[in-house]
């Protein structure tokens, strides 16, 4: 008896297995959805859904960009902000430099303007001297006091600051 059983089972699962359709599946109604499905169908709802993932996709990207990208936006800005700080400060560095090279090319001018005085005075002193020297056995003793008194008082004059 178990084998007519098995053989029973093995023949009707043959036979459900080899028919490609089937009459005693209902294809109307309620229980339609037992129904096979053809090539055409599966390829529209494949189409559907990869339309309705496209749209999806679409309509969500840009919230999804802003919340991955959002952490690097935060570092440009706060990059934007340090440039922003250096450029300032490379600024004001360039103003004082300017204000620097003003004052150098003053203290310049005005060294070259003193140095002159100072080469004049020299060259007047040096003929003055070679005056000196040319009449000194006309001077009298008592002129040559003074000028030697002036010189040294205005030698020690000099050095007394300096030190």
């Amino acid at each position: 008896m178990n084998k007519i059983i098995t053989i029973s089972i093995l023949l009707s699962a043959l036979f459900l297995g080899s028919c490609s359709t089937l009459s005693f599946i209902p294809t109307e109604g309620g229980a339609s959805k037992f129904n096979l499905a053809t090539v055409e169908y599966v390829q529209a709802q494949n189409a559907a859904q990869q339309d309705d993932l496209v749209n999806d996709l679409a309509e969500n990207l840009s919230v999804m960009l802003d919340s991955v990208l959002m952490e690097d936006r935060a570092a440009l800005m706060s990059m934007t902000a340090q440039l922003d700080s250096i450029n300032n400060i490379i600024f004001e560095f360039s103003t004082k430099i300017d204000s620097s090279e003003l004052l150098v090319e003053k203290s310049i001018m005005t060294m070259k303007k003193e140095l002159t005085t100072m080469k004049t005075n020299a060259s007047s002193t040096r003929m003055v001297i070679r005056r000196i020297n040319d009449n000194i056995d006309n001077l009298p003793v008592k002129a040559l006091e003074t000028f030697n008194e002036a010189i040294n008082e205005y030698l020690t004059k000099d050095e007394a600051p300096t030190e």
